[in-house]
């Protein structure tokens, strides 16, 4: 969650340089197992998709203890027990997943059918009984769909807790600091942040914020921007050319991954959705072929059907392995018909929550 620049860098890289090769504690290596990560270079997708969200499900779900027995655990012959926490971890990290899915649904149908929430600038959405532990995954969440700030509130009596994401144009605390007669207690920073207060005063906090929020942005502000480093042919793509993108990794915050733009690009095979969220295709242009997959984009399968036969594509490069071999495989960012003023429709589907 730090700018990957400078020293930041060089220990993110270090650290997973040494999570690859080991060796590991019991109960490190109990997790990377779990994860399905034995054997496999580990990048910082890894942490941030797999490692991670294990680690931080104890504390999200039910107590940080699970992970800090896991992680401390030293003695080899606790190989049964340390292997039960590594599974538990996998199972309270399954159950924020369904959490997590089951209110992002109904705040997304608040958002969408709700005029006096999906009219405003600020999304402010309630719900009695939400759990606390992922309701800051959900804003994130909110703000990938909808590209606006938004304030995840889960009422429980008369108390309600919220958590803020906001978009790189409107401080978020700044917001909260001028709403300050409404909380009970309220901190963080301008892109997130968290607060308490009485949950009768909902209402009032959404007006509060929006008040703020249309003193300081304007509608170009809330429009979605995928930055495109530069065109990339099919036939420009080389595992030399991924071995070089790869040497600027680990990506994240202040170094993130390259974005190239592929034009007059035809789906050959699918797309087939997987698991439900994502969507996995072939691509072809000028006689290359590569494998593809859109990280949650599910919902953009008819629209891809539709206009499979010419796209204009956004990707990053990504070296993935099975079975031992590696291969190249694109992972897109965006796409859109080829025909002239199409609007694209799968925006920053690769962001992070």
């Amino acid at each position: 969650m730090v700018p990957l620049v400078g020293e930041n860098r060089v220990i993110a890289k270090i650290g997973l340089d040494l999570l690859t090769r080991g060796p590991h504690k019991i109960g490190l290596r109990s997790l990377i197992d779990v994860s399905g990560l034995s054997g496999k270079t580990i990048d910082s997708y890894h942490i941030g998709f797999m490692l991670a969200p294990r680690v931080n499900a104890a504390g999200r779900m039910s107590t940080p203890d699970i992970a800090t027995r896991l992680l401390l655990a030293c003695d080899e012959s606790m190989g049964d027990e340390v292997r039960a926490l590594a599974m538990q971890l996998d199972a309270e990290n399954i159950r924020r997943r369904e959490e997590e899915a089951a209110i992002l649904a109904a705040a997304k149908k608040i958002v969408t059918t709700d005029p006096d929430v999906g009219a405003q600038t600020v999304l402010v959405v309630a719900g009695e009984g939400w759990h606390r532990g992922v309701i800051g995954i959900v804003a994130s969440k909110l703000v990938d769909a909808f590209h606006r700030p938004a304030i995840v509130i889960s009422i429980d009596g008369d108390v309600a807790h919220g958590s803020c994401r906001s978009i790189r144009q409107f401080d978020m605390l700044g917001a909260l600091e001028r709403s300050a007669h409404l909380l009970t207690r309220f901190g963080g920073h301008k892109q997130a942040a968290g607060l308490t207060m009485e949950s009768g005063r909902v209402r009032d906090l959404r007006a509060a914020v929006n008040a703020v929020a249309d003193e300081t942005l304007g509608p170009e502000d809330l429009m979605p921007r995928l930055r495109i480093d530069g065109d990339l042919l099919f036939r420009g793509i080389s595992g030399d050319v991924a071995a070089g993108l790869a040497s600027l990794a680990p990506f994240g915050a202040g170094n993130h991954r390259p974005v190239f733009a592929a034009r007059g690009v035809e789906i050959i095979d699918g797309p087939r959705k997987l698991k439900e969220r994502h969507l996995k295709m072939t691509l072809k242009q000028d006689g290359r072929v590569f494998r593809a997959i859109a990280w949650r984009a599910a919902e953009r399968h008819d629209y891809l059907v539709d206009h499979k036969g010419a796209l204009d594509v956004a990707f990053s490069l990504e070296q993935n392995e099975f079975n031992g071999a590696t291969y190249l495989e694109l992972s897109l960012s965006d796409a859109r018909s080829s025909t002239p003023h199409e609007p694209p429709l799968l925006t920053s589907l690769h962001s992070q929550a």
